[in-house]
Formats: C-alpha cells, structure tokens, sequence
C-alpha cells in the first residue's frame, strides 16, 4: 500500500513523525473533499503554525513547500490526549489536492459494513473541529504572517482570475483587487505558472486602462517568469501584449518586430490562432503607417489560414479587416475594389451571427457603413450603422455607443443635405 511519511515540529524543539495511507486508496473516499481549499477551517481557535521539515513517499522526497498538512489529536469526554490524526494536501496548478489520511494503522480498519473508520474520523476533523486539538502546518510559514495568508487562502486562485477576466470593462478596479489577490496565493504556492498568469492578467487590465507605466512594469515581470517556464507560448503572450502597448503608443513599427517576433513562436508551437493574431497585427500596423498593400498581403494569409483550419471567428476577423483595406483602395479611386470588400463583409456578418459574436458583428456593420457611405449608399449606410450602434448599446459599450451614434448622425445630415 503506498505510503507517505510526514515529518513536523510541534513547536519549540519538538518533533513528530506521522504514517499517511495514500488516499487513492481509500476506494469509499467522498470525491467532494478532492481538489477543494479549506476555508472555514481556517477560522477556528484550534489552530497553530509549526514547520513542515520533510514529505516523502515510498522514500522518495517531495519538496515540503508545495503541501500543507492538517493534524490534530481527538479529545476524549476527560479532555485527555485521544486518537492522532492526519491530513496531508499538496497544492498543484493552485488547487488544494488531498493526498494521503493518517495515521496509517487506522487505514485497515476497513470493512464494508462497518464503514471506515479512517475517513470517520476525518469527517469528523471537517465537520467537528471542536473535537479536535488540532494545528496547521506550513513549511517555512512565520505564525505571524499566517493571519494575512488565512484571509486569502480560502479562495481559488484560477476561478480568482476568470472572475477577474469577467469583470474587467465593468469593474476595473474590483477585477485588479482579483488578479492581485491571486497572485499573493499563487506566490504562497509557489506555483510559478499561476504567478504568469495572475501578473498577465494584471497587465492586460492596466493597458486596457491606458495605464501604460503599470503596464511596463508589470511586462518586466510577466517576461522574468516566462524565462523560468521556458514556454514559447507564454512568451508569445507577452511579446504580443507589448506589442499592443507600442502600438497604442503610436510606435507602429516597434511593434510589428514584436508581433513578427510573437509569430515566429507561434509557429513553433503550431497553434494557428495565434499565429492569425499576430498576422491581423502585423497587418493593422502596416495599414497604420500607410503600408496598405503590406497590410492587404498579410491580412489575406489570415483569411487563408483561418478558411484553411475552419475557424469562423478568424475568418470572419480576417475579412473584416481585408474589406478595411479595400475600403482605403475606394477611397484613393479604386472603384473596383468595393464589390470585394462587399463581399467580405456579407460574409463577416453571417459569421458572426451564426457564433453570436455581438462585438464582432457590431464591428462588421460598422465597417460595413463607412464602406456604403464612402461609395455613395447613404441609406444602406444608415442602416448598417445603426445597427452597429445598437449592438453597442446591448454590449454596454459606452465608446463604441457614443461613436457610432455620432456616425449615424452624420451619415444622416448627409442625406438630408443631398435632398
């Protein structure tokens, strides 16, 4: 039967070893205890820190720093020294994962009619912490700093994030206080992937936000912990975020070397999303700096590339922004260029209807209205835009609500001005 073998300090020079049963292999284990952070545990008057000095398990070692053990000692009706009792956790990807229940004599008390006694007890330990003596051991924890740790320990870190990611057009600030608090968990866990990810998180907001020093900052540390995981993708990630910042800065072509730079990780890794970003970005800088024929080359590999892997969501993106391009070619008097931008568009639309995009679509028609004003379709033009304006008020996007009812307005002082 595997085992494992916790070795701890009950305080001052005291020590004690404990035999945990792994707990794969208690079969009548109730799942829900698996993969769950103790919260309220945290707040009874039973609990006190000591140092974790060694985990091992069928004498192999495991860095102590990655698991937290609950042990206690069951009082009798004399309030005597009664049954010991532990339960060892180890955190993995930011969850608290239950691995082994001891002492490990009580493993074999096991029958099927008479139930468990084992996971009796740590029922008990959950349910009843009045009935135990009992104490928290974190390797390396000073019981000082454990009271500020307790108040956020309680929480997942990754549903911290995604709760985080949710909120941040609607509640910027609360979404930071997310992202924050999961990376102080994170670096209790010394999960360094999770740590990327919170601090990325917390960039994406701070640049969303204009706030473009914090942004800085916080590239400098997303890129220090994406040397440490050696993963082309997260690398990508943030070459592809600081690729954003040059380009709301204005610094177009600083930015096309690290999208080029974020693409050639991409392709390494062969995840064709993302290399279709990187050419949409590629391509917008281009057309920013009046490149356009560059820009119409690169978005048309993205359309390629999107029609080629099926992916809707690109593709539509993609002929969003060749109809852009071809709209700028009518501008400069290339009349033929409309009926293909045109087609683009209709079929953008479709697109977005069938995946319920709203902000794509809302874009769509709006491209889709500037081209029917450009070449003279007022009220087709109207009606696109208006549209446009109403999917912006039911995403509850006061910018793009504001733009695009100044455009409807615009395109209506036009007619009534060719009547």
């Amino acid at each position: 039967m595997p085992a494992w073998k916790v070795h701890f300090a009950l305080g001052g020079e005291q020590d004690e070893e404990i035999d945990f049963v792994d707990a794969e292999t208690l079969v009548d284990w109730d799942p829900e205890f698996k993969g769950e952070l103790i919260s309220s545990f945290f707040d009874t008057k039973y609990h006190w820190i000591s140092s974790l000095k060694s985990v091992s398990r069928d004498n192999i070692d495991f860095p102590p720093i990655n698991f937290l053990i609950v042990v206690g000692r069951r009082w009798g009706e004399s309030k005597t020294k009664g049954v010991p009792l532990g339960v060892l956790f180890e955190f993995i990807e930011g969850d608290l994962r239950m691995r082994g229940v001891g002492p490990k004599s009580l493993s074999e008390k096991t029958s099927i009619d008479g139930g468990n006694q084992l996971l009796t007890l740590v029922s008990d330990l959950f349910d009843k912490p009045n009935l135990w003596k009992t104490k928290i051991v974190i390797h390396t924890m000073p019981k000082s700093e454990w009271k500020v740790i307790a108040d956020i320990v309680g929480e997942e870190p990754w549903p911290l994030l995604e709760h985080g990611r949710k909120i941040m057009k609607s509640d910027p600030k609360r979404a930071m206080e997310n992202f924050s608090k999961a990376y102080k968990i994170f670096d209790i866990l010394s999960n360094v992937n999770g740590k990327f990810h919170a601090v990325f998180a917390q960039a994406e907001l701070s640049l969303a936000t204009k706030n473009f020093d914090l942004t800085k900052n916080r590239i400098q540390i997303v890129w220090e912990l994406a040397s440490q995981l050696g993963d082309p993708m997260l690398e990508e990630n943030v070459l592809t975020l600081e690729g954003i910042l040059l380009y709301e800065n204005s610094l177009y072509e600083q930015a096309v070397v690290r999208f080029e730079q974020a693409l050639l990780r991409s392709k390494k890794a062969n995840i064709h999303k993302a290399v279709v970003n990187a050419y949409c970005n590629i391509g917008e800088c281009y057309f920013r700096v009046g490149k356009i024929d560059d820009a119409l080359e690169i978005f048309d590999k993205a359309r390629i590339l999107s029609q080629e892997r099926n992916d809707k969501h690109w593709l539509a993106i993609s002929q969003v922004n060749l109809s852009k391009v071809l709209t700028e070619f009518v501008k400069r008097g290339d009349s033929s260029s409309s009926t293909q931008a045109v087609f683009y568009l209709e079929e953008a639309v479709q697109l977005f209807e069938q995946l319920g995009d709203k902000f794509g679509l809302m874009i769509a028609q709006g491209s889709f209205g500037n081209l029917e004003s450009m070449i003279g379709n007022l009220e087709k033009a109207l009606i696109h835009v208006e549209i446009a304006a109403e999917k912006a008020q039911s995403l509850n996007d006061h910018i793009y609500q504001e733009f695009y009812q100044q455009k409807t307005q615009e395109i209506k002082n036009k007619i009534l001005d060719s009547i």
